[in-house]
């Protein structure tokens, strides 16, 4: 219970039994004992609570001193029914409130009924007497019907701050996975290409040929390499060569379907994957994006030079024609590539190396 809620609690309490207190002409002690447990006690016992390591586990005594107390005044008022009901009912308020309504209860009912049996049972009461005056009946009504507005606006402002605190949490779990969403994704593209990178090759080529092979499918592997591209780097400088690289990723891009996926493999290396594809549409895809490519000179922007024009040279492998293993298919591929460079370069070289060529 917060510092407010007690006292503004029990300084509502105090004015009902006040009032009673002034029907039956109670001794001054009594007002005395009245003040000092409603308006003094309180503040006591909250800055004890503060001042506890563990706040909460200090609170539970104070709210059973509290329950002991209203049993212990009902008794010795001889039971009027509306101080003996606003009494419970607040306390009964507080107990679910900590305690959750199976354990709040029998508590609430077992310590308000021994303050009140001990008062009892000492002879130290009024008669018994149910009849409450009528300022202290509408003062009681008053007093629980202000602590459940209170009571109830306390749990909307907490709810508030839950609900404020959970959109917090959720726009900064979604950014957690917005900004792990990007790292992802850099960690796998190439940087210059934007393409895919070598490591997620790794992570995606045994899953993607154990999918056509469940499937019973077929798979192409294209390995691309650009022809003199240390000569390009030498005679006009590696930022030719960086938009040498970048041309081509695009126009691979522009030349792919929505399941295909192209790597940069590395240096001027590419990689395509090309599933649910047969060997000789691969081929036909290699050599459109060779021809595609030689045939579209570059501009260099800034620059005089004339067009750079570039050429390309393809390996060619397939799934499960001339290998079931990812590395394996690749070094398929590879050999096939060195043999359309051996053979003069600007070609599509099928494995193995010795079968026929498809020259510019």
């Amino acid at each position: 219970m917060n510092y407010a809620n007690r006292f503004f609690v029990c300084a509502l309490l105090g004015l009902p039994l006040g009032a009673h207190l002034a029907d039956i002409h109670a001794p001054l002690w009594l007002w005395a004992l009245l003040i000092g447990q409603f308006y003094v006690y309180p503040h006591l016992l909250y800055w004890r609570a503060r001042s506890a390591r563990d706040q909460l586990r200090a609170e539970m005594p104070h709210l059973l001193l509290d329950c002991a107390a209203s049993g212990a005044w009902a008794a010795a008022l001889g039971f009027p029914t509306w101080l003996s009901f606003v009494l419970f009912a607040c306390n009964n308020i507080n107990f679910v409130a900590f305690y959750g309504g199976r354990a709040g209860l029998p508590r609430l009912v077992a310590t308000m009924g021994l303050g009140a049996a001990v008062v009892w049972f000492s002879g130290l009461h009024y008669p018994l007497n149910p009849d409450t005056g009528a300022a202290a009946t509408v003062l009681s009504m008053v007093t629980l019907t202000l602590y459940l507005v209170a009571f109830g606006h306390t749990g909307h402002q907490r709810a508030l701050a839950w609900r404020k605190s959970n959109l917090k949490l959720r726009e900064q779990y979604q950014k957690i996975n917005a900004l792990q969403a990007r790292l992802r994704e850099q960690a796998v593209r190439d940087p210059l290409t934007g393409l895919y990178n070598r490591r997620y090759l790794g992570e995606v080529l045994e899953p993607e040929l154990a999918r056509c092979r469940a499937a019973r499918s077929s798979l192409a592997l294209l390995l691309i390499d650009v022809d003199h591209f240390k000569c390009i780097n030498d005679a006009r400088g590696h930022a030719v060569g960086d938009m040498v690289l970048q041309s081509l990723a695009q126009l691979m891009l522009r030349h792919v379907r929505a399941q295909d996926m192209v790597f940069r493999y590395g240096g001027e290396e590419f990689l395509l994957l090309l599933p649910d594809i047969t060997l000789e549409t691969a081929v036909q895809r290699a050599e459109a994006l060779r021809t595609a490519f030689g045939q579209t000179p570059l501009r260099v922007s800034g620059s005089d030079a004339a067009p750079l024009t570039v050429t390309l040279s393809c390996g060619v492998a397939a799934f499960p024609l001339h290998d079931d293993q990812g590395e394996a298919l690749i070094s398929c591929a590879d050999q096939a590539l060195y043999a359309a460079k051996r053979q003069g370069r600007n070609r599509t070289q099928v494995w193995p190396p010795s079968a026929h060529a498809v020259a510019g």
